[in-house]
């Protein structure tokens, strides 16, 4: 799966979805907003809908969704180690300001590793080095 493919993905799933948000970057805070599970588990937390919805309520902030792809796109991101994209925008995750997980199930965590990897985010801040 190449990032075409991400995008054909993403605007299938919008175009069949109402409420959500698309905001120009502009200045904004960007964050990309993950729930480290499937597209249908993460929309069906409502904590997550919630946490989205007070993000995009300010003005000052941007907030996009991304979510681990299912099994077979995930495997083929991770053998051609194509970059994770948000939904709304198909921007890469690793462009945000913030990266932020909503995990409700502890045997998700392992996937905050898979999406990080998949981000191109080193997985301890150690390593992340200062953000200026």
């Amino acid at each position: 799966m190449n990032s075409w493919q991400q995008r054909e993905r993403a605007l299938t799933i919008l175009s069949k979805e109402t409420g959500y948000t698309r905001k120009p970057h502009g200045s904004r805070l960007r964050v990309a907003l993950a729930f480290p599970n499937t597209y249908w588990v993460g929309m069906s937390n409502l904590g997550f809908q919630t946490v989205y919805r007070l993000f995009n309520a300010r003005d000052d902030i941007v907030c996009e969704r991304v979510f681990l792809p299912p099994k077979q796109e995930l495997a083929e991101l991770l053998r051609t180690k194509t970059t994770l994209l948000t939904l709304e925008s198909q921007t890469p995750v690793g462009d945000f300001d913030v990266f932020a997980f909503s995990v409700s199930f502890e045997w998700d965590y392992v996937n905050v590793l898979t999406m990080l990897r998949l981000a191109g985010i080193p997985r301890y801040a150690s390593e992340r080095g200062a953000q200026t």
